[in-house]
C-alpha cells in the first residue's frame, strides 16, 4: 500500500489540505495518507524543511512526500519530482529540497511537465502534485513525468560559527508548539568545539538583559533533581539537545497558552543569536 505525506502552510481553517486529500482518495482509495504539519509559517522553507527532514526518514523507503510551501510555479520556480534517499518529493524547485537532504544527493530529479494543466495553476498542489503522486503511488516511472535534469535549486541555511576560541555563535531556526527555540547548534558541532570545558550559554530576556546557562540537560526531567520537589521545577529556565539532536531552550512543563512558552519569555524569534561562551 502506498504511502503519500502531506505538508503544506495551508492550517486546517480552509478547505485547501481536505482538496488535496479528497483528489487523492478520488484516484486510490486504498492509499495511506499522513500529515506532517499544515501548520507551517506562510512560505517559510526552512521551517517546513526543519519538519520534514526530521520525520521522512521514519516512513519506508519509497514513501511519497507532497510538499506545498511556495509551490506556485513562475519562469525561474518549476515543479519538479526528486528521488532522494529512496523517498519521492514533489515540490517546488525553490530549493526546500536543499535543506531537507543536506547529507543526500538525488537519484534523480525531474522537471514535470507530463500535466500541464496543473502547473500554472493557483492551486499547484493539488492539480499537480496530486496527479504526480497518484503516478508514482500506481507504480508509474518518474522518467513519464517530464525531462530529466541534474540539479535542483540550493539555498545555504544559518550555520553556527566559532570564534576567537571562545564563543559557538548560533540562531534560531524553530519554535515548536510548545514554544520551545531550536537553535542550529548540533550537539556534534558542541562537543567538537567544547573539549570539556565549562561553559555559559547567554539567552536575551523580554527585558534585554542576560540569563546565564551553565548545564545543559541529557533528559526534561533532569531539572527536577536540581530541586526538592517537582513543582518546584516548573517554568525553570532549561537547555538540552532535542531528539533532532540540536540545541534547544526550554521551560519545564511551562503552558505556552497560560504563562507563555520560552520563546515568548525570553523575548527570543527565529533568527536570533543564541552565543554558547566557553572558559579558556
Amino acid at each position: 500500500m502506498a504511502i503519500i505525506t502531506l505538508t503544506s502552510d495551508f492550517g486546517v481553517k480552509d478547505y485547501f489540505v481536505s482538496s488535496v486529500k479528497g483528489a487523492i482518495l478520488k484516484e486510490l482509495a486504498d492509499v495511506t495518507i499522513v500529515d506532517i504539519s499544515h501548520h507551517v509559517n506562510p512560505y517559510d522553507l526552512s521551517e517546513a524543511a526543519y519538519i520534514i527532514r526530521n520525520s521522512y526518514e521514519e516512513f519506508p523507503d519509497g514513501t511519497i512526500h507532497i510538499i506545498g510551501i511556495n509551490a506556485l510555479s513562475t519562469p525561474y520556480q518549476k515543479p519538479i519530482c526528486a528521488l532522494i534517499n529512496h523517498h519521492y518529493f514533489i515540490c517546488a524547485d525553490n530549493g526546500i529540497l536543499s535543506l531537507i537532504c543536506q547529507k543526500n544527493q538525488p537519484e534523480e530529479i525531474y522537471e514535470i511537465t507530463a500535466y500541464p494543466e496543473g502547473i500554472d495553476s493557483l492551486f499547484p498542489m493539488k492539480n499537480c502534485f496530486v496527479p504526480v503522486a497518484c503516478h508514482l503511488a500506481r507504480g508509474g516511472v518518474p522518467a513519464l513525468l517530464g525531462n530529466k535534469r541534474t540539479e535542483m535549486k540550493q539555498l545555504n541555511e544559518l550555520k553556527p560559527i566559532y570564534r576567537d576560541d571562545k564563543y559557538i555563535i548560533g540562531n534560531v531556526i524553530y519554535i515548536d508548539h510548545f514554544g520551545n527555540v531550536v537553535s542550529n547548534i548540533s550537539k556534534d558541532f558542541f562537543d567538537e568545539i567544547a573539549q570539556d570545558r565549562k561553559y555559559k550559554i547567554l539567552l536575551r530576556q523580554k527585558d534585554f538583559s542576560m540569563t546565564d546557562i551553565t548545564v545543559i540537560y541529557e533528559h526534561y526531567n533532569e531539572v527536577v533533581q536540581d530541586f526538592n520537589k517537582e513543582v518546584q521545577a516548573f517554568g525553570r529556565t532549561l537547555c538540552l539537545f532535542n531528539s533532532a539532536g540540536f540545541l534547544e531552550v526550554t521551560l519545564y512543563k511551562s503552558n505556552s497558552t497560560i504563562s507563555g512558552g520560552a520563546n515568548q519569555l525570553m523575548g527570543l524569534k527565529k533568527n536570533d543569536t543564541i552565543t554558547i561562551e566557553f572558559e579558556n
